[in-house]
């Protein structure tokens, strides 16, 4: 699971060009925008908040009130702003604190979530089955990339829609979006999709010559669904990732890629076969997030994700990440 708010050491202090009483506080791939009368320094422990971080609504978060109490990318005075920064006497109990240390739960703090959309919403069965990853790569900006040197990575668009997963296992069928379990009902469009496609039929044939049930996990995008940003007719899925439920791992790029044509599914486009980010920093790997969808070179991209191209042991078939297109962020409220 995301970790939102988290014990980390300021890396550097950086001045912001014009600016007086504010500054850029660094760490890792994060900058965060805050007061000079806060005194952070570099070294010192904080507790940093993530964008997407939802607080409580208590009186000492009330200047959070207008965004609903909900992180989001900005900028101040030409500089991005991604999170927030307090000191941990600030909001913090008395005790030790190491960096690296998760204090999510202590804060009251949870992920924002978008709502489902009205013309995809349905009746719910039960929550999403524990069997299957729901899907939520870490951000570039909090891994050491150095641990990726040599590594070959097969780099897909990421695409701004609403999560769905199709599920077998011996229950039979489940429909899903990030959350919930939906049930089958001629207007549900998870069900539609999976209809449309044959999904059931056709993760029963590859159980019956494999022993192995399947997640197909992807993107629901079209009518009705995040502004439709992409401009599509109807509504449609894109298939980013493919689990085996029975050996607990996810399929390698090539096979991904194997079933997506044996399935006669739509893949999330295809940024880039082999790609090394040897050489790049993080905010290279911001920067080559950006540039046009390739489902509509009208509109930016939400962003990429990188995926393994080789399995690893240890890995269970692919090391996964994503950087957002902070472009798209600013533009779209993220």
């Amino acid at each position: 699971m995301r970790k939102l708010a988290t014990i980390r050491k300021v890396d550097e202090i950086r001045p912001i060009e014009g600016a007086d009483a504010i500054e850029l506080a660094v760490f890792g791939g994060w900058q965060v925008v805050v007061r000079r009368a806060q005194e952070i320094r570099p070294g010192m422990l904080v507790v940093y908040c993530e964008i997407d971080s939802v607080f409580p609504e208590q009186p000492q978060y009330e200047f959070l009130r207008q965004d609903k109490f909900r992180l989001r990318t900005k900028k101040f005075r030409g500089a991005l702003s991604q999170g927030i920064v307090f000191k941990i006497d600030e909001v913090l109990p008395a005790g030790k604190y190491a960096a690296g240390d998760e204090v999510t739960e202590i804060l009251g703090i949870t992920l924002y979530e978008p709502p489902i959309p009205a013309s995809i919403a349905g009746d719910v069965v039960g929550a999403y089955p524990g069997s299957v990853p729901k899907t939520d790569e870490e951000r570039v900006q909090n891994l050491d990339l150095a641990a990726f040197a040599g590594m070959s990575f097969f780099v897909t668009e990421k695409v701004d829609g609403t999560s769905s997963s199709f599920i077998l296992d011996e229950a039979g069928l489940h429909v899903c979006g990030r959350n919930w379990e939906f049930r089958e009902t001629p207007e549900q469009t998870f069900w539609k999709l999976a209809g449309q496609y044959d999904i059931e039929a056709k993760l029963r044939a590859y159980h019956a010559r494999t022993e192995s049930y399947l997640a197909v996990q992807g993107e629901v995008l079209g009518y009705g669904i995040q502004s439709n940003v992409y401009g599509l007719k109807g509504q449609d899925i894109f298939i980013f990732n493919i689990f085996d439920i029975t050996r607990q791992r996810y399929l390698s790029a090539t096979a991904y890629r194997t079933l997506l044509d044996e399935f006669d599914l739509k893949g999330v486009p295809v940024v880039a076969e082999r790609f090394s980010i040897d050489g790049f920093d993080h905010a290279q790997l911001l920067a080559y997030a950006e540039g046009k969808s390739l489902l509509n070179p009208q509109t930016e991209r939400e962003g990429v994700v990188f995926r393994s191209v080789d399995e690893t042991p240890s890995n269970q078939g692919k090391i996964s990440f994503k950087a957002i297109s902070n472009k798209y962020l600013l533009k779209h409220g993220g």
